[in-house]
């Protein structure tokens, strides 16, 4: 299962440990998508900018993103490294 389909399907469960309402998890998740898409798939620009755009920190959206099973899931084992818990 990508990234994007385990974010949803755990949705509930992640809020909960970011300590959002799942609402707000699922939007920036969507924001994250996009700019992922709009940054020729480069994460750590998109990451940046769904930052910025929904005002939480670049550690909250690894920490979503890693509970979400990373972007090795999405991405491949390229990227694998970049979203260790804690870095």
């Amino acid at each position: 299962m990508a990234l994007f389909d385990n974010l949803e399907a755990n949705l509930n469960t992640i809020a909960d440990q970011v300590g959002l309402p799942p609402h707000h998890v699922r939007e920036i998740a969507n924001t994250f998508q996009a700019n992922l898409t709009s940054s020729d798939g480069n994460p750590l620009a998109a990451i940046e900018v769904t930052a910025a755009q929904q005002g939480v920190s670049i550690a909250l959206i690894k920490e979503i993103l890693n509970l979400g099973g990373g972007l090795k899931s999405e991405l491949g084992d390229i990227s694998g490294t970049l979203f260790k818990a804690g870095v």
